[in-house]
């Protein structure tokens, strides 16, 4: 009887793992065919009209490569730009490589309360800011190409956009395992992005008309708010509007990181997330949580049939992460990485998760961030 018992046992396991592994090969294919179907860009009146832009740059403290950075966002090729920087302090270390580019003006925001500084800088440099027709943001770690602000504005002239998004792409140099696996890491969530409606907005490259931010409410929705960006996404949405991914405004960023700031760094995103958007925090955690035990269990638990589904997950998810280098300027050299690690990206997700239920608090730039709701934040 106890034989009959642990044999019917095993064919459940079994079972369940090879229903997991086709749905793992399920979605892997969904990835492989669907790919992003991004749109060509052609130009707009937008482009022709060329609205003048106010460029905001919140800077905190000396990261590797400011002073590249933002001798990149300084170079921008837009005629008609006002480029404002904006420190919390007035002995900020940002502010001597601010100085360096005359064409940038300098807000001094004061210290935050009762949202993230980040937040607290961005509405104080708007208030003060002489009046455009777009406002655009961009972050201090990033290393746009001259024609970058050109491009992403143009997005705006699409019916129905309320905001013109692009994303990150860490590079991952200098090279060590750690660059490499932020990179990868990355990629997945860069992934999530095309031509279709469920975008969200990124803080570090985004661009929205003036109008639209004042008609939507965007001052009132980062009152209390800590994240910019999901805070804006959730305002253009309620509006009825659209995000528009640029994927050709992709931000190099560049930068050494160690496994323990890595995951760091990874915790403070999700547990972002799991506050902002909820679902697709559930989301992301059943689909990496699945993969994850599929990759863990396929090879051993589902027989002949599951170490075939893992095999073919397995090649399809090299094959896309391949892929996916290999069409980006800053990725192709290490195709290998995105082709090998990226389980790896699964498994840190796992972790970030468990760590963002455990906590709301956050460290941030110093700070100690308590979200306690999307409208309620605490310093410590």
């Amino acid at each position: 009887m106890s034989t009959l018992l642990a044999v019917d046992s095993g064919l459940r396991v079994t079972s369940f793992v090879v229903i997991l592994g086709i749905v793992q090969l399920l979605i892997a294919l969904s990835s492989f065919f669907g790919g992003r179907g991004n749109d060509v860009d052609e130009i707009t009146s937008m482009e022709a009209e060329m609205p003048s832009v106010t460029l905001f740059v919140p800077c905190c403290g000396v990261e590797e490569g400011l002073a590249a950075n933002l001798k990149a966002l300084a170079q921008q090729d837009y005629p008609n730009l006002q480029l404002v920087f904006v420190v919390e302090r007035a002995d900020d270390a940002a502010i001597p490589f601010i100085k360096r580019f005359p064409v940038g003006e300098l807000v001094i925001a004061g210290a935050a309360e009762g949202r993230g500084q980040k937040v607290h800088n961005l509405l104080a440099a708007i208030d003060g800011a002489s009046p455009s027709d777009v406002l655009a943001f961009a972050d201090s770690d990033g290393r746009p190409d001259p024609g970058w602000l050109r491009r992403l504005v143009r997005k705006l002239d699409r019916p129905g956009v309320g905001v013109a998004s692009t994303y990150r792409f860490y590079v991952p140099e200098p090279l060590s395992f750690s660059t490499l696996l932020r990179s990868v890491w990355n990629a997945s969530v860069l992934a999530l992005l095309g031509n279709h409606d469920r975008n969200f907005a990124w803080g570090g490259g985004m661009a929205i008309r003036r109008d639209v931010f004042e008609r939507i409410g965007v001052v009132e929705a980062w009152q209390r708010a800590l994240s910019d960006d999901y805070a804006l996404t959730h305002a253009v949405r309620r509006a009825g509007l659209k995000v528009s991914f640029v994927p050709d405004c992709l931000v190099p960023s560049y930068g050494r990181v160690g496994l323990l700031e890595l995951g760091s760094w990874v915790t403070r995103q999700t547990a972002i997330t799991r506050v902002y958007w909820p679902a697709l925090f559930r989301v992301a955690v059943l689909h990496h949580g699945l993969y994850s035990a599929f990759l863990l269990l396929g090879p051993w638990a589902g027989g002949k049939a599951g170490l075939i589904l893992w095999l073919l997950v397995l090649a399809l998810g090299a094959y896309s992460g391949g892929s996916r280098a290999i069409a980006s300027p800053w990725g192709r050299r290490y195709w290998w990485a995105y082709a090998t690690l990226f389980p790896l990206s699964s498994f840190l997700t796992i972790q970030a998760a468990v760590r963002a239920l455990a906590s709301r608090r956050i460290t941030w730039r110093g700070r100690v961030y308590e979200m306690r709701s999307p409208t309620e934040t605490v310093i410590h």
